[in-house]
């Protein structure tokens, strides 16, 4: 066991080359053309959208039209306000139509939930299928708007999913959908869904429906690599407890041989390609299950930013789904290298976002800096200590580091920022401690950690990335919570907003009462080396951070080393 965990430490530093850091993923980030539109709704702006959507019906770009729908009819059922003032001015508008029918959807499958049948109660379900029944007459109305347009019958065949249409039903609007867009990712990925084991189909029949399309895509198409996203449900069908058909299932030859094509593909492709991000995220997905540590690595330095909401969802949140799965690949791999081997180098182009850039962080520590140097001393960090008011400002200090001393034991820690140095140190004396965070000129986070866990990771990255309603809410609550004050609805709308990410974190911070960020913030590291009284916490080893705390039980003031200000 100890020989397991040296190899991790050793290792696991290595097993990063080229990957992208947790603060710069994004889940399912909008085509650049769509983000200034999406943004517009949010502030009840619909006009831009409009025009958008017109566009993509006009030119039949069928994938940026069902990515805008899709990510605006989940708008609509948080805040649906601007979609009913346009069906109110255009009540025929093909456009308002097909939005119209996609939200209703959603609101159903948000009532329904995603748990397995059997744990959704009859009380849900009738509202379920109520709300389906109502969505139909307005996906009909939306197919009659605009004869020649798939989505309508995309947002069909997720209806049929829904309402358990009858085979005949479903086929018919298969064959409607793919006669207008024969190659529409999003009408495959549904029918791969109805004819899975776990709706109405069976391994074997859905993996031949998938082989079927790969065999008919144009060279170069993602449709090549469709199997690989069968495969998947086929994995996770033979996780479940009672499995509802392993018939059909494939072997191993056919696994290895759904894989290499899945990998060619992404190998053909340049790093964090829209087209590829789909099959990259479901093939990472199965190397991981496989245990195919290193070829997952590379897949996921291909992935770069670009994280998609599934297959992560199925997990639980996608970002926090994604971000353990490929740390568990990293740990895993290292754990795998022999004590005197190295890890394999990437074989993949490196995207320019796996570039080394550490964010820029200060956190809000809800006690004096002498107390929190005390619980700061085994956690194995170095970092600088300023008084402000009632909190302490808290920021890494990697000038103060001994070479060579820190490196192994906080690659075990995983002390990647200061979130992860609070869940570490203040656990156990309950400091709920918020970090700010300048990730790039266009995004900053705002994070809460309470009794060694993250409860809150917002993130402001302007446009297309703004969280649901009841997602705001809940972290608003959490947010002022932490703080002691502020308007929680006020926070909930700070947290929407889609404007400069720089500002909107300064007025959070100034809704929630907490103090000023230093000057120079975001523009430089080190930055409270500056202020008045500052001190710094320096890593200890385990061994004398031990022996120094049991010190200080007797000794509630312990001396911390002064920078003469």
């Amino acid at each position: 066991m100890f020989g397991k965990v040296g190899r991790i430490v050793r290792h696991l530093e290595a097993t990063g080359a080229g990957l992208v850091p947790d603060h710069a993923l994004v889940v399912d980030a909008p085509q650049e053309r769509a983000v200034e539109a999406l943004a517009g709704v949010r502030r009840g702006a619909y006009v831009p959208v409009r025009a958008l959507l017109a566009a993509t019906r006009e030119e039949a770009d069928w994938t940026l039209r069902d990515e805008c729908v899709w990510s605006l009819a989940e708008n609509a059922v948080d805040d649906g306000a601007w979609l009913e003032a346009w069906l109110t001015e255009s009540p025929d508008d093909p456009d308002a139509l097909v939005l119209d029918g996609c939200r209703r959807i959603r609101q159903a499958w948000k009532v329904r939930t995603g748990a397995f049948a059997k744990d959704v109660g009859a009380e849900r379900f009738r509202a379920f299928h109520a709300l389906l029944d109502d969505a139909l007459p307005v996906i009909e109305a939306a197919v009659a708007a605009s004869p020649g347009d798939p989505v309508p019958w995309t947002a069909a065949l997720t209806h049929c999913l829904g309402a358990g249409a009858p085979r005949e039903v479903f086929d018919a609007c298969l064959r409607q959908a793919l006669s207008r867009a024969p190659h529409h990712m999003s009408t495959h990925n549904n029918a791969v869904q109805f004819l899975s084991a776990k709706w109405y189909g069976s391994h074997e029949e859905m993996l031949a429906y998938a082989a079927g399309v790969a065999a008919d895509a144009p060279e170069g198409s993602a449709l090549r690599a469709l199997e690989v996203v069968a495969l998947l449900e086929v994995g996770l069908d033979a996780q479940r407890s009672s499995p509802r058909d392993r018939n059909g299932a494939p072997g191993p030859e056919q696994v290895d041989a759904i894989i290499a094509t899945a990998l060619a593909y992404s190998a053909s492709r340049p790093p964090e390609d829209r087209e590829a991000r789909h099959v990259r995220n479901h093939l990472v997905w199965e190397l991981n299950r496989l245990e195919r540590w290193t070829e997952a690595l590379d897949v996921y330095r291909s992935i770069g930013r670009y994280v998609t909401a599934f297959p992560w969802a199925y997990a639980g949140d996608p970002l926090e789904s994604f971000v353990t799965f490929r740390n568990e690949t990293r740990a895993a791999l290292a754990a795998s290298i022999p004590r005197n081997g190295t890890v394999p180098a990437p074989t993949v182009p490196l995207p320019e976002s796996a570039q080394p850039q550490a964010a820029l962080e200060i956190a809000y520590v809800p006690t004096g800096p002498q107390r929190a140097s005390k619980e700061l001393m085994l956690c194995g960090a170095t970092v600088r200590l300023a008084p402000a008011g009632r909190w302490t400002l808290m920021e890494t200090a990697p000038s103060q580091e001994t070479p060579g001393k820190r490196g192994r034991r906080a690659t075990l820690l995983r002390l990647e920022g200061l979130a992860q140095v609070a869940e570490t140190a203040f656990d156990e004396a309950g400091l709920t401690t918020l970090v700010a965070r300048r990730e790039s000129s266009e995004a900053h986070g705002l994070t809460v950690v309470t009794k060694g866990k993250t409860t809150v990771r917002h993130r402001w990255a302007g446009p297309g990335q703004t969280p649901p309603q009841e997602t705001a809410q809940t972290h608003a609550e959490l947010l002022v919570a932490a703080a002691g004050g502020g308007d929680v609805r006020e926070v909930a709308r700070l947290l929407r907003d889609p404007g400069d990410p720089s500002e909107l974190l300064v007025r959070t911070l100034d809704a929630l009462g907490l103090p000023p960020l230093p000057a120079g913030f975001g523009e430089r590291p080190e930055i409270l080396a500056d202020a008045r009284n500052a001190t710094v916490h320096q890593a200890r080893s385990l061994w004398q951070g031990m022996k120094d705390f049991m010190k200080d039980e007797n000794e509630p003031n312990p001396p911390l080393e002064l920078e003469g200000r």
